[in-house]
Order: C-alpha cells, then sequence, then structure tokens
C-alpha cells in the first residue's frame, strides 16, 4: 500500500483516506506546487516515492524533547489469534537531517495509540528494524518481519517506540543543508514511509514441502552461504528461485553447490527447488 488515495478539502488541503496522523507526520505528495510539502522535493529534502508519486513522512527523533510522530491505519478486520502475519514497509533518510536511527517499527493493537504527556507511545513493537542505522538518502531500506497475533489486533501504528534515552543515534551530517532554516535540520531526524504491505502468512505458501526428497538446507538459519544435504543436487537440471516474504522473486538461477545470500535483507525467504522445470521442493530459509 502506498500513500495515493487522498482527498481533497479547499482550497488546497490533501487527507489520506487510509492513514491517520499521531502528533504531526507529514503527507508529501506531487500535486502539491509548494515545494514545502511537495513530492519529490519538500522542505525535508529531496527523495523519489518507493512507488506511484506520494509518500508520508515523520520525526522518530529530536534532540531536545522526547516527542515524536506516527503515522496509524484502522485495520479493515481484527486480526485471528494465532495467525502469523508479515509485515513490509520501506523508509528513507531526508538528505537534510543530520541524525540517523534504527529503531523504527509497528505496533499492533487492539485500540488506538496515544503519546500522552510523555510525547512517544511506550510500547513494545512486533515489528522492528533489524538492518542497523539507516543512513540511506538516495535508496529506500525495507524493514520486515513476522508475528503471532494475539487476537483482536486492529490498529497498525509505526515509528519509534522508544524514549530518547533508549534511542540509539548516529549523527551524519548533510549535504543538502536547507538554506531558508539554516541549523535547523541540526536537531532531529527525519524519515520518509512508502509501500507498506501486511499479509497472513498462510498466503505466500511458505511451508516446508519436500514431495519425499531428501533436500535439506544447511546451515538454517544462515548469515551467508547455504548448502544442501545432497550433493545430486548440485547438478544442472536442477535451477531454483528465491522469493522474498511477499512472493517478490529475488533470485533464479541454475543450482549450485552453495548459494550466497549474505547480501539479503534479514528475514524469512522461501527457496523452490525445480527439476526440469517442475517444482520439486519449498524450503524457508532464514538470514540472520
Amino acid at each position: 500500500m502506498g500513500f495515493e488515495d487522498y482527498y481533497t478539502l479547499p482550497p488546497y488541503v490533501h487527507i489520506l483516506d487510509n492513514w491517520q496522523p499521531l502528533e504531526s507526520p507529514d503527507f508529501l505528495r506531487s500535486v502539491c506546487t509548494n515545494t514545502y510539502i511537495g513530492a519529490p522535493v519538500n522542505v525535508f529534502g529531496y527523495c523519489q516515492a518507493k512507488d506511484g508519486n506520494n509518500y508520508v513522512g515523520l520525526t522518530p527523533f529530536q534532540v531536545q524533547s522526547d516527542l515524536k510522530e506516527y503515522i496509524y491505519q484502522h485495520l479493515s478486520s481484527p486480526l485471528v489469534a494465532g495467525k502469523v502475519y508479515c509485515l513490509s514497509f520501506y523508509v528513507s533518510r531526508a538528505d537534510r537531517n543530520q541524525y540517523a536511527v534504527h529503531s523504527i517499527g509497528a505496533y499492533f493493537s487492539v485500540n488506538p495509540q496515544t503519546t500522552g504527556a510523555i510525547g512517544y507511545v511506550n510500547k513494545i513493537p512486533q515489528i522492528v528494524n533489524q538492518t542497523g542505522f539507516i543512513t540511506d538518502t538516495i535508496g529506500w531500506t525495507q524493514i520486515q518481519g513476522c508475528f503471532t497475533a494475539v487476537g483482536g489486533e486492529q490498529y497498525m501504528t509505526i515509528g519509534n517506540f522508544n524514549k530518547n534515552a533508549n534511542t540509539d543515534t548516529l549523527f551524519v551530517g548533510t549535504n543538502n543543508p536547507d538554506p531558508n532554516y539554516p541549523g535547523s535540520n541540526l536537531y532531529y531526524s527525519y524519515y520518509f514511509i512508502d509501500d507498506i504491505t501486511l499479509i497472513d502468512q498462510a498466503t505466500v505458501g511458505i511451508k516446508d514441502v519436500n514431495n519425499g526428497n531428501s533436500f535439506e538446507i544447511y546451515p538454517n538459519p544462515t548469515t551467508g552461504l547455504i548448502k544442501f544435504s545432497d550433493e545430486r543436487y548440485s547438478h544442472g537440471e536442477y535451477t531454483f528461485k528465491i522469493l522474498d516474504l511477499f512472493g517478490k522473486e529475488i533470485v533464479s538461477e541454475v543450482l549450485k553447490e552453495e548459494i550466497d545470500i549474505s547480501y539479503f535483507d534479514k528475514g524469512i525467504y522461501t527457496l523452490l527447488l525445480y527439476k526440469n522445470k517442475q517444482l520439486v521442493v519449498t524450503k524457508k530459509v532464514m538470514k540472520n
């Protein structure tokens, strides 16, 4: 889900259909002729949307206050107890702001959340970034993960759920300071968010299927290379594909003795093994 659906209030205010603000996140869109809240150019810097033309932005950290910004959505139906759900969304650091953080995540709850007097949502998110400090200002960094629902969760909130004392920060500087507000970008971090997907894990079919074959993967979980329990699979008649949690194909090649997935993001992937173009094995692979 991107941020393409909105309605207009006169004379120029655009309101998202599906998302609500907590504190004061920003809806950044291409139809805005004022570059303060435009896209891809806005007061926070320059960023092309991950998909479509629009995205949102929020502040997960500011030096002088615990106040933080969030976006949230009322899900179309409550989550079912015991089911595994997988979430993916993308973030990109605004290039005019000089702090990077890594503790951006998502919290699923029965009721809508509030920052209250403390200025932030004091909860433990089910999904949180596992890739370290998010410093990229050109590309988009994927945050993904899976969790088992308690049942009844019907609100998804995205942001930083830590007070400043528990928020790791990295001063990275900027090559694009705001000429209209010199020095203002020194005191907070700002991230764009786009392309949010929530699925029931059962819909992606990642249960292991061996079909009577002895095919096994090791080590699993892995930090890089994966190998196979039977050397006969390392022949040209076998090919493989690896899909992410959301069914996107990451790689498709002739099977080799070992496969390097060290460049993958942390998460769960599906390896599909084919013999003469016929699917024979499906295996889950966890990248740590």
